[in-house]
């Protein structure tokens, strides 16, 4: 299957567009504090997972996007769970 150009400059945009969002990431993975350090950590995976998926559909290489799509799914279903918990200690 043939992904036409339009859609990869789209998906070119989005991954640049998530890389500027890895810069404050970036900042509060230096944090002294363990809470903020947690939460960025789950943000850079999150960048990474989706940027993973994005060059998977650009690039036509779709196990590569199925496996990053399940990793997402996999830390999207993690970040619940901990806010379930923390929401259940309130």
């Amino acid at each position: 299957m043939d992904v036409p150009v339009v859609f990869r400059w789209i998906f070119a945009a989005l991954a640049v567009l998530h890389l500027i969002t890895l810069i404050p990431v970036i900042r509060r993975l230096r944090a002294p504090e363990p809470g903020p350090r947690t939460e960025a950590r789950f943000t850079l995976l999150d960048a990474a997972f989706s940027l993973t998926a994005f060059a998977g559909i650009a690039f036509d290489v779709f196990p590569l996007a199925l496996c990053a799509l399940a990793a997402l799914g996999l830390l999207y279903a993690v970040k619940g769970i901990r806010w379930y918990r923390t929401r259940e200690r309130v």
